[in-house]
């Protein structure tokens, strides 16, 4: 197989990684309902150009974030299923990255939507 196939078929596993997610996670469909609340909110409000881009990126921060806490679970899970405190501190801080980007990400929007608003 020639190296642009493989690039090529290296994007059909990215996106059954990302399928997989949002199939499997209740957590991404949360995060796909949020996305599309900010995106309507956006339509409405007719924010500027740099505030779309503010909004799409923490859109995409939080969704990688859940994604890498997914593979860490799982990853983790795969290895014991048993009470293990390092395993246990691991998720613990994934989880915690994912709780960290979307408080950032609902500050932002509070600064990007209130002047709006009032």
């Amino acid at each position: 197989m020639n190296k642009f196939r493989k690039h090529l078929v290296s994007y059909r596993y990215a996106v059954k990684g990302i399928a997989l997610a949002f199939r499997f996670e209740s957590n991404m469909l949360f995060h796909l309902a949020a996305a599309i609340f900010v995106i309507l909110v956006n339509l409405l409000l007719h924010i500027t150009k740099t505030e779309w881009l503010i909004t799409l990126m923490l859109i995409g921060l939080v969704w990688t974030a859940e994604l890498f806490n997914t593979a860490i679970e799982k990853l983790a899970d795969r290895i014991t299923k048993e009470e293990d405190g390092i395993i246990g501190q691991v998720k613990d801080l994934a989880s915690g990255a994912v709780l960290i980007i979307c408080g950032f990400s609902v500050l932002c929007a509070a600064i990007i939507y209130l002047p709006y608003l009032f």
